[in-house]
């Protein structure tokens, strides 16, 4: 849905598939914070920067206590974070 533009729908099913990974495999675990990562992308795309934000923000701080800072899943969430701040003018943090 997300190439065709269909946002609302994306952020639908990325919401049930957030809160069914958390359900079945807790809040930390990988799969669950790609679910997390994904949500976050459709708020940008939906231009909603502020949600956008506050979840890449969580997902950030989450697998860099999970999975370190030097991870590529932590790096991936930096730069989507960085790429946030930068659509919301906030250079100095990007």
């Amino acid at each position: 849905y997300n190439h065709q533009a269909k946002y609302d729908k994306a952020e639908m099913l990325h919401k049930e598939c957030l809160q069914l990974r958390k359900d079945t495999f807790g809040p930390t675990h990988p799969d669950t914070l790609l679910s997390m990562s994904r949500l976050a992308l459709v708020y940008r795309y939906q231009a909603n920067y502020d949600k956008a934000e506050k979840l890449h923000n969580e997902c950030l701080q989450l697998r860099n206590d999970t999975l370190g800072p030097t991870h590529p899943d932590t790096l991936t969430s930096m730069n989507n974070l960085a790429v946030v701040y930068y659509h919301q003018g906030k250079y100095d943090k990007a």
